[in-house]
């Protein structure tokens, strides 16, 4: 399906910006599409984030009067939200469903998520140089990419003693969204700062006294919750290099 096709669809209120720990909520069928036993799903609010800017999509459950979907994908055209995944029953455009994340993934993601943004700054504390990334994935099997060369310009001992300091100081973490003229005046510590995107408005995540970036991905509260950043193992390629992590 061309699912640009829905993105004329009234644009969805992304509760998970306002509360990304809120793992339940009810909200209303806009569009519903069944393609044989799977289908697609777009409701007037969710909490479910969408695949994006290093982050793993969401999954769950959507549940109706007459139906069921099991999500296993979760999209974004345009402003609008889609859901996926395998749909028993049937759903009605306008009725009421209950939502409910599958949270132990969604809050690994927020905490691998918020644990890249810190070892994006722990490369720039030990390099004393603006860092920039290639990709990314902030979840399962989780790694940065970015430009350099780590044997030539970096510790590990000490990339990982930077990062879990900020983790043990439980620094505060928030969102916020700031103009186009406030952008330069807004971020601080950030990668990337050649290729910022033009927008008219940019959501902000500041990691207290550490970095703030734009940012589209759920994060925690306080960096404690991460628990302690460890480095997998570094894979060095042609004028990049990639840092696979957990936590």
């Amino acid at each position: 399906m061309d699912l640009s096709l829905l993105a004329s669809l009234k644009p969805t209120i992304k509760i998970f910006y306002d509360d990304p720990y809120l793992k339940v909520c009810e909200s209303n069928v806009i569009k519903f599409i069944r393609e044989g036993g799977k289908g697609y799903i777009v409701l007037d609010k969710t909490i479910f984030h969408p695949q994006g800017g290093g982050q793993p999509s969401d999954i769950g459950l959507i549940v109706g009067k007459l139906g069921k979907m099991d999500v296993k994908k979760v999209m974004e055209k345009g402003n609008v939200i889609i859901h996926w995944g395998k749909v028993e029953g049937n759903f009605v455009e306008n009725e009421i469903v209950n939502c409910k994340l599958s949270w132990p993934e969604r809050y690994y993601n927020m905490k691998v998520h918020t644990a890249g943004h810190i070892l994006d700054y722990a490369l720039l504390n030990v390099w004393n140089k603006p860092v920039s990334t290639v990709s990314a994935n902030h979840g399962p099997n989780a790694f940065i990419e970015y430009e350099g060369s780590f044997l030539k310009n970096f510790d590990k001992n000490k990339i990982i003693e930077v990062a879990n300091t900020i983790v043990n100081e439980g620094k505060n973490v928030k969102s916020y969204y700031v103009r186009k003229e406030m952008i330069e005046k807004a971020i601080f510590n950030a990668p990337n700062l050649g290729r910022i995107p033009d927008l008219e408005n940019y959501r902000i995540v500041e990691i207290e006294n550490v970095n703030a970036m734009p940012c589209g991905g759920t994060h925690v509260a306080n960096t404690k919750e991460i628990g302690e950043i460890k480095i997998d193992r570094i894979e060095e390629g042609t004028g990049t290099f990639k840092i696979f992590y957990s936590v």
